[in-house]
C-alpha cells in the first residue's frame, strides 16, 4: 500500500512539473526599429522626395497557446514612427525628419510550421489601437534661414484610429518552455492619420499636401517567458 501512494505521488508530482512547464500561457517583450513614411500616392512638388525615416518600438505581450502551433497574442506597448521629406535642392539641412509616438494595443493569432528539434517558422496577423501621445498640430522647420527654409504644417486628422497588422517570424524553444522570435511585420491604417502641407519657396508661397496614415515596418526581436515556470520556481521556494 505505501509503495502503490509513494508511485502514486511521484507520478502526480511528475504530472504537475509537466504541466507547469508546458503551460499555455506566456508574457514576454519585445523591441526593434521601424521604418515609416507618408503615402505611396502622394505627389510631391518637383525637388522634393519622401523618405524612409527610422523609428523604434517596444511592447509587453500576453500569450496563449490555443494549440502547439497556434496562438492568441495581446499587447501593449509604445510606438515611435513618423515621416522624413527631403528637398533635394538643398545642399545643408535638407530635410524634415517628424517623430510621432502612440500608444499602441493590439490583438492577433499566430500560427507555426515546426522544423529540426524546436525550431518553427510562423505567421501572425491581428488588429491594433494606436492613439496618439505627442501633439496633435505643429510647425516643423528645416531650419531658420529665411533664404533656404521650407516648413511642414501638421494637422492631427484623427487621434485614435485603427490598423491592421502583418508578419512572419523565425523563432524558437528553450528547454525550460519559454520561446523567442525574429520578426518582421507590417502595419497599416485604414485612415490618414495626419493631413501635411509642405511650404516653401520665397516668403514659404508655394505649398503642397501631402498624407501620413502612419503605416509601418518592423524588425524586432520577441522573447516569451512560460507562465509554468514561474510556478516551478515557486514550488521550489516553498519546498
Amino acid at each position: 500500500m505505501k509503495k502503490s501512494l509513494l508511485l502514486f505521488l511521484v507520478g502526480m508530482f511528475g504530472f504537475i512539473q509537466s504541466y507547469a512547464q508546458s503551460s499555455r500561457w506566456m508574457i514576454g517583450g519585445s523591441a526593434g526599429v521601424t521604418l515609416s513614411k507618408t503615402s505611396n500616392n502622394d505627389t510631391l512638388a518637383n525637388n522634393f522626395s519622401t523618405r524612409n525615416r527610422l523609428g523604434g518600438f517596444g511592447n509587453i505581450h500576453l500569450n496563449y497557446d490555443l494549440s502547439p502551433a497556434s496562438s492568441l497574442n495581446l499587447s501593449v506597448g509604445y510606438l515611435n514612427a513618423g515621416y522624413k521629406i527631403n528637398n533635394d535642392t538643398m545642399a545643408f539641412n535638407t530635410s524634415i525628419n517628424k517623430g510621432i509616438s502612440y500608444l499602441s494595443t493590439g490583438l492577433g493569432l499566430t500560427f507555426r510550421q515546426g522544423f529540426g528539434s524546436s525550431n518553427f517558422i510562423s505567421e501572425r496577423f491581428g488588429m491594433l489601437v494606436n492613439t496618439q501621445l505627442s501633439s496633435s498640430s505643429t510647425d516643423t522647420f528645416n531650419n531658420q534661414e529665411n533664404a533656404t527654409r521650407f516648413r511642414i504644417v501638421q494637422e492631427q486628422n484623427v487621434g485614435i484610429y485603427p490598423l491592421f497588422y502583418l508578419g512572419v517570424a523565425f523563432g524558437g524553444n528553450t528547454e525550460g518552455g519559454n520561446r523567442y522570435e525574429f520578426s518582421v511585420t507590417y502595419q497599416q491604417s485604414f485612415s490618414t492619420s495626419q493631413n501635411l502641407n509642405v511650404e516653401y519657396g520665397e516668403f514659404l508661397g508655394e505649398r503642397f499636401p501631402l498624407n501620413y496614415r502612419s503605416g509601418n515596418l518592423q524588425v524586432g526581436f520577441t522573447y516569451f517567458f512560460n507562465f509554468g515556470n514561474f510556478q516551478k520556481s515557486e514550488d521550489y521556494f516553498y519546498d
